[in-house]
């Protein structure tokens, strides 16, 4: 196993016992609450709910489920005991690692904590969503497309926009680019209303069967030529339990804006060093490559754009 695996084991056993040593003490426990005994310590009945209550979904067997999460918390205490033995908690980096996960999970509370007073959007707000979208409800269609995507460098953004705006068929744009040694992406989609970014949407919507548009990226061209569509509407009945979830986590998700906006606002953030404002540092004198971004663990909340994309999850299958 490697030292990464290993770190990341003995940081979640030892972070569990933190958690699980500021639930009561002994006394509290009964005969009944008592799962399990891994060398004198006790796994309660409280822990293992915890452990099951984690998950994503209710499990298809119940019974399997709790065995299996009793099993991994036991083999997690051992991983916690024999760490503690060898003073691992007392390692500058399992330090460090601890203490960043008490963060983020204390962090995590407060703002759970908050937006659970969020309320239940007015029916009014609900109807209103519903006449304000036909293209994800009243309208809502899937799309069936080729779609072309190509990046300027070789061609500028200026050149491939005129290109795509005076084709009338995908091939012809095809053939331009081949003879131009351009490299492209070319695939063939089949998607709802709800999976399109707002932008593409708006676009397919203008579009018949064998016609074709595109829609200018910021490094790029994206073009679409439209195979067949086929109605599936919504009916504001069906819809009302995905546009209640939807308007619930985008109020939720604006209230943890809110939130962090008046933390940062109370609080006193000092940046030092190379982030004091204003200081200059050999590294960033120097021209920075293009990093591609991922996904955070922050706790900060991520702004809400209204669209059609937002919808993606509460309607993907029907």
């Amino acid at each position: 196993m490697r030292n990464g695996n290993v770190l990341c084991f003995l940081l979640y056993a030892l972070f569990l016992s933190l958690i699980v040593s500021g639930c009561g003490g002994n006394s509290a426990k009964t005969k009944s609450q008592v799962v399990a005994r891994v060398n004198d310590v006790e796994i309660t009945v409280h822990q293992l709910n915890q452990a099951l209550g984690m998950g994503l979904a209710a499990p298809a067997n119940p019974a399997e489920a709790r065995k299996n999460a009793l099993e991994n918390i036991i083999n997690q205490t051992l991983g916690e005991q024999a760490a503690l033995k060898m003073k691992l908690d007392q390692d500058p980096a399992v330090m460090l690692a601890i203490e960043s996960a008490k963060r983020r999970v204390l962090a995590d509370a407060y703002f759970e904590r908050g937006l659970q007073k969020t309320a239940a959007p007015k029916s009014s707000a609900q109807h209103a969503y519903y006449v304000e979208h036909p293209e994800l409800f009243g309208n809502r269609r899937i799309y069936i497309f080729n779609q072309l995507a190509v990046k300027a460098g070789k061609e500028s953004l200026a050149a491939l926009q005129a290109k795509a705006a005076d084709v009338k068929h995908m091939g012809e744009f095809v053939i331009w680019l081949k003879n131009r040694a351009v490299d492209f992406d070319l695939a063939a989609e089949v998607k709802p209303s709800e999976q399109i970014p707002a932008a593409v949407l708006a676009e397919l919507q203008k579009l018949k069967a064998g016609e074709a548009g595109y829609v200018i990226a910021t490094d790029g061209v994206l073009m679409i030529e439209m195979l067949q569509i086929i109605e599936q509407p919504l009916t504001e009945q069906q819809a009302r339990p995905l546009i209640e979830r939807f308007l619930v986590n985008q109020e939720k998700i604006e209230v943890a804006q809110k939130m962090f906006q008046d933390l940062r606002t109370n609080g006193n953030v000092e940046y030092l060093g190379d982030f004091k404002p204003g200081a200059k540092s050999e590294q960033s004198a120097q021209p920075q490559a293009a990093v591609p971004t991922s996904k955070s663990t922050s706790t900060r909340p991520a702004p809400v754009t209204p669209g059609a994309e937002y919808m993606e999850t509460g309607l993907r299958g029907l």
